[in-house]
């Protein structure tokens, strides 16, 4: 097959990063891919993410600031990457998929469940790939942590306890507005939707979830404080009209705590809060029959740690390894990552870590075009992470526990019925 013409929609800080992931591709020997065009309704920041792509790829992606005239006038395009705010997913995977094209979307898969049946919907009718860009899943520490699993060696699954407590301040998280309003996603889906994911594949379908919400942090302050770690990326953002104040009214919850069912009989819960000031507290536990695992962290290149019962100290990774022999990373996760199949850790920076799986993720979207086939990440399973999500919330929406399959079809919406109606009208 020919090279493969991509154009990519968005150029904030995450634009710049899947930038970075298809440089680190070019960089390790891939070369499926064209980056032909971008996007992006403020043309500085567009120029600033060309700029980067010409000096990482060779060549300079042509520029435009309206993507349906974009699509019209890139004709040989093969496929579109979508990096924009979750509102704009489904609008402009849907327009993807009616020009013809393959898409492949930044996480959450959509706003709302709703329009992420229209995405596969599309998807179906147009005969196109639908990939779902959820990076937590490919870190070869969790690859570790699934095999793991798998392997009994913890016994039979019992418990997980998921709990994060983070970033007590009243300020906008990462400096974008949007992050904390309703309409727009929200933290429990915008982060929460990781957590979603990664438990889905440790742990299997769900059958039932309990939960309580609440928003405490009602304003937010407008700061152009970032983590270091991100400032790299999200320094040429334009802000936007809502973030030329002081400060915001928030309307997403900031706090749930949800416990799950799966269909396996295990328990799990899932605590998060963005408005817990004072000492921060995370933790990630599975326990099963015979011991339990930690998990590493995901981009952490930290170590699994697994405990088995009457053991005070930690089974070596060396030990995990010769009971799960069978486990090995797939040939681009591995090359990406230097070669090593069987990885016991790394020591990387979060920008090294963060475009290696973003690489991964892009040429797992490729491979799904070239060879006909699904990717690993396909919209279903995009579908569900952002269900068990809203599951949290429309549970403490109604105060009662809900059943997974009723959110994912569409059943119990309650929450999600006002930003269905909205995003229809903003978009």
């Amino acid at each position: 097959m020919a090279i493969l013409q991509l154009a990519q929609v968005g150029c904030g800080g995450m634009g710049l990063r899947h930038v970075y992931g298809l440089i680190e591709l070019r960089q390790s020997g891939f070369s499926d891919f064209q980056l032909v065009s971008i996007c992006d309704k403020n043309r500085s920041a567009a120029e600033y993410v060309a700029k980067i792509a010409e000096s990482g790829l060779g060549l300079r992606p042509r520029i435009h600031t309206d993507f349906q005239q974009m699509l019209e006038t890139e004709v040989s395009l093969d496929a579109v990457n979508i990096v924009t705010d979750t509102l704009t997913h489904q609008p402009f995977a849907v327009a993807g998929f009616n020009a013809g094209l393959h898409v492949s979307v930044e996480k959450p898969m959509a706003i709302t469940v709703s329009a992420c049946h229209k995405m596969l919907k599309a998807s179906i009718e147009a005969g196109k790939v639908l990939s779902v860009s959820e990076n937590y899943r490919r870190d070869p520490m969790n690859r570790f942590v699934k095999m793991i699993l798998e392997s009994g060696i913890i016994g039979e699954v019992r418990l997980a306890i998921n709990v994060s407590t983070t970033s007590g301040t009243n300020d906008v998280r990462q400096v974008v507005a949007w992050r904390h309003l309703k309409d727009r996603g929200g933290l429990i889906l915008e982060y929460g939707v990781h957590t979603s994911d990664l438990i889905l594949y440790f742990m299997g379908s769900v059958d039932r979830i309990y939960a309580e919400t609440h928003l405490w942090q009602k304003t937010r302050t407008m700061t152009d404080h970032i983590s270091p770690e991100l400032n790299k990326f999200y320094s040429h953002r334009v802000k936007e009209e809502i973030e030329n104040v002081s400060y915001i009214n928030a309307t997403a919850e900031d706090t749930a705590a949800s416990v799950l069912r799966f269909k396996s009989g295990a328990i799990a819960q899932i605590t998060y809060s963005d408005s817990a000031p004072g000492e921060s507290f995370d933790t990630d536990v599975i326990y099963g029959s015979k011991g339990s695992l930690r998990l590493p962290g995901s981009r952490t290149g930290n170590s699994v740690k697994v405990f088995l019962t009457g053991n005070e100290t930690a089974v070596s990774n060396y030990d995990l390894l010769k009971e799960v022999p069978e486990f090995h990373l797939d040939d681009v996760t591995s090359h990406i990552f230097g070669g090593a199949d069987q990885p016991l850790g790394y020591q990387l920076s979060f920008e090294d870590y963060d475009r290696k799986l973003i690489a991964i993720e892009m040429q797992d979207f490729f491979n799904s075009i070239i060879e006909g086939r699904e990717p690993e990440v396909m919209g279903s399973i995009g579908l569900d992470a952002v269900a068990l999500s809203y599951s949290i919330l429309e549970s403490g929406y109604i105060n009662e526990p809900v059943l997974f399959e009723d959110v994912r079809n569409g059943s119990i919406s309650g929450y999600q019925r006002g930003i269905n109606l909205n995003s229809i009208l903003s978009i």
